[in-house]
């Protein structure tokens, strides 16, 4: 099996018992994504679904006809129905693939000592469009719940952070995933992307900080360079303003307040970022 894969298998696996604790997490998540539902009809995507612990799919249920979730792990996908009473549920659809379609040309490049510039060429070349899932859409909500790092994950165990080209790599697996998003939207639908960019593994006051200190102490963090590689929440709403490509395809940017995603023996800061694709 790909190496790169069942990383993620063993962090969905060791993930399945935070439904408690992920309940705060999990409540902002649904709220913002309830939110997003204007009419009834509306059809939502979740890209990088895994267990559903940042997911209350019963209330999604309750606004949305449709659920589609997105995610490389069919087994996290069935474990979340299942946790959640909903295994018979005909509104809500599982769909299993790699969401960067560059999996094992990673998982190749990851087994070399040496990166091999033309299959990074490769690489790279796939990666400058889309990534064309075979999904039903285009939807009128689309999200992305905390798969970026996962996906910039991938990269440093395929190549190194030293590598000369990882950047390049992490870039546009990055630069691909927010196409990907944006193509999957209706015109005049709304897109939220929630991303975790650092944990107490590497901040260990993460846990005691209280609530109305934490948007000072991430903002520390940051400034101290303390966040997961390419998921710094600056950086990430770079990517749909300015002069970005995809700065004028969308519209009532805004990011949101950050909040903490408690998985028990780890916690995250997490960012989020929603915003309206053009009409």
């Amino acid at each position: 099996m790909n190496p790169l894969f069942e990383e993620e298998f063993r962090f969905n696996q060791a993930s399945r018992p935070s439904w408690e604790s992920s309940q705060q997490h999990r409540n902002t998540v649904t709220r913002y994504l309830k939110q997003l539902s204007s009419v009834q009809g509306d059809r939502l995507c979740v890209l990088g679904a895994g267990n559903c612990n940042d997911l209350d799919l019963n209330q999604l249920l309750q606004v949305y006809d449709e659920i589609h979730l997105v995610d490389l792990d069919q087994s996290a996908l069935e474990y979340a129905l299942e946790a959640q009473n909903l295994s018979e549920e005909s509104a809500v659809f599982c769909h299993t693939g790699d969401l960067t379609g560059v999996g094992e040309q990673l998982a190749e490049l990851s087994r070399k000592e040496d990166t091999s510039q033309s299959l990074l060429d490769e690489v790279l070349e796939e990666l400058s469009g889309s990534n064309p899932l075979e999904l039903p859409g285009p939807f009128d909500v689309v999200c992305s719940t905390c798969i970026l790092s996962q996906l910039v994950l991938q990269v440093i165990h395929a190549v190194g952070e030293t590598d000369p080209r990882f950047e390049e790599l992490m870039q546009a697996v990055r630069a691909q995933h927010y196409r990907t998003i944006v193509d999957l939207i209706t015109p005049g639908g709304s897109g939220l992307i929630v991303s975790d960019f650092v944990s107490s593994e590497s901040a260990a006051d993460l846990k005691q900080v209280p609530d109305f200190q934490f948007t000072q102490y991430l903002s520390q963090l940051l400034s101290s360079r303390n966040f997961f590689h390419g998921v710094h929440p600056g950086i990430l709403l770079s990517q749909l303003q300015g002069k970005s490509p995809l700065a004028k395809q969308v519209y009532n940017l805004e990011m949101l307040p950050p909040w903490r995603w408690d998985l028990g023996m780890r916690q995250y800061a997490v960012a989020g970022i929603r915003f309206e694709r053009i009409p």
